[in-house]
């Protein structure tokens, strides 16, 4: 018997997958999925290539729907844009508030399991509702760096990579990390 997967996951990768749940919180999972991928896979620039202004729009609807505004803001903002003036900077910013997202997923199936179809578990697994928990505090996204509002108290690792339960852009000026000023994201 495998062990290691929760109810969430079972549920995100079903939302991921050619055959998604009809319930509102699956539906936005996967109108999430093509947009995200592609970002995730070769950068901001590629989406309108590969999706449509519909699809990146609805991927926008879904982070928002998730408690992710500053991702939803920043997708939007991906149609209709000169490439070469702003890719690097959004794929960066995207990046770092991506890792808010399964976070806010998992906070949102919590809280609203009826937006979600039931799950099957699939024959010879287990599931592990305790799975190990995200960091608590917030992903400050530099245009440079990523830091933990929690320094060295962050509890970092996560399915092998940085997740925390928010992220935000940082727009101070005069930020070191931030060379290209506060608007650096835009």
């Amino acid at each position: 018997m495998t062990i290691g997967f929760s109810s969430a996951d079972l549920v995100w990768n079903r939302g991921l997958s050619d055959e998604p749940g009809t319930g509102v919180g699956d539906r936005h999972l996967f109108a999430m999925s093509k947009p995200h991928s592609e970002i995730m896979s070769s950068g901001t620039g590629a989406v309108t290539d590969v999706c449509t202004t519909e699809e990146i729009l609805f991927a926008a609807d879904a982070f928002d729907y998730f408690g992710l505004p500053e991702l939803a803001a920043l997708t939007r903002r991906l149609i209709d844009r000169d490439q070469d003036d702003w890719e690097h900077h959004h794929t960066s910013a995207f990046y770092g508030l991506e890792y808010a997202l399964h976070p806010a997923f998992e906070r949102r199936y919590r809280l609203s399991p009826e937006d979600f179809d039931p799950v099957a578990l699939p024959e010879g697994y287990a599931l592990d509702e305790h799975g190990p928990a995200s960091c608590p505090g917030t992903l400050i996204v530099h245009q440079t760096s990523r830091e933990c509002t929690l320094g060295a108290d962050c509890a970092r690792l996560h399915r092998g990579y940085l997740e925390h339960d928010g992220a935000t852009l940082h727009r101070a000026a005069g930020c070191e990390l931030c060379p290209s000023g506060p608007d650096w994201p835009n």
